[in-house]
């Protein structure tokens, strides 16, 4: 599971690296739109895995209430 989490993070601070340095290599609107899919991914899949952690200890918290 943390693994995930790495790869996820490591996604993020690609794509914020081409967003501001891939302007060097190739042209910067390319450069953009490579970094912020990157990074959009990075993010949409991080969020998904530490939800997950969220929802299991809301339902044990709702299950003890009961």
């Amino acid at each position: 599971m943390k693994t995930k989490r790495t790869i996820y993070f490591m996604l993020i601070t690609i794509g914020g690296m081409v967003m501001g340095f891939g302007d060097m290599y190739i042209k910067k609107e390319y450069a953009l739109c490579i970094g912020i899919v990157l990074l959009m991914f990075g993010i949409y899949k991080s969020s998904q895995v530490w939800g997950l952690g969220n929802t299991t200890s809301a339902k044990d918290s709702e299950e003890e209430k009961k």
